[in-house]
């Protein structure tokens, strides 16, 4: 028998074609895979209804699709009710997804897409791994407190006492696929191969997926644009 897989999947932002393709044809995915998402489906690249409704769709059609939320998720959903947070949320890139989705704000979304993003979770713990945005705070005496961190931080080290000696896996900060691989071998994984930076900065542009029992990474390059 097979070893069931598990992915988590890096930073989307927009960028469909991308995921489309590291999903069906370079993963392949089964209904029997188990998919964690590390948050920042929205904003900036060009597609970002596209994303969501693609796992949307992937859930309803019974694949186990697990999501975080990231910080683009947060600047939408604090936009809802403040006009200076809608201010943060556009200078963060909120255009591009106001234009895929075709509202002028974030309280103009459908109540399908709003129920999706207010769902999202800040973590998952899958067996030795904790799944999370950005990262954990260490300096609390439960790191699994500070939801705030878990969306925003970036911090270098990790304290695994802490989290019953398990390593996290985090998006949020655009790393090379150089420093993607060497983080495999360290208490905190980054998977954010910043694919909707492709030709913006060197050694960016990349949507990553890593496979939890075998540790090995899909790398597939931005195709959206």
């Amino acid at each position: 028998m097979n070893q069931e897989r598990v992915f988590v999947i890096g930073d989307i932002h927009g960028c469909f074609k991308t995921l489309e393709h590291l999903l069906f044809n370079k993963i392949q995915i089964k209904n029997d895979d188990t998919l964690y998402f590390l948050g920042d489906y929205i904003d900036r690249g060009p597609s970002s209804k596209e994303v969501v409704d693609l796992l949307i769709d992937l859930k309803t059609k019974g694949f186990n699709i697990n999501c975080v939320i990231g910080n683009h998720e947060q600047l939408l959903l604090d936009s809802i009710d403040s006009d200076e947070k809608f201010n943060i949320w556009l200078y963060n890139g909120a255009a591009t997804t106001l234009r895929s989705f075709f509202v002028s704000k974030a309280s103009d979304l459908p109540e399908k897409y709003l129920s999706f993003f207010k769902k999202l979770k800040y973590y998952y713990i899958h067996n030795s791994f904790i799944i999370v945005h950005g990262g954990l705070n260490f300096e609390s005496e439960n790191p699994l407190e500070d939801i705030s961190s878990m969306i925003w931080i970036r911090n270098d080290y990790v304290i695994p006492s802490l989290i019953g000696n398990k390593k996290i896996i985090v998006g949020h900060t655009p790393t090379s696929i150089e420093n993607i691989s060497q983080s495999l071998l360290t208490n905190k994984i980054m998977l954010d191969g910043g694919c909707v930076y492709k030709g913006k900065y060197a050694g960016l542009g990349n949507l990553v997926a890593l496979e939890l029992n075998s540790m090995q990474l899909f790398v597939m390059q931005n195709i959206d644009f």
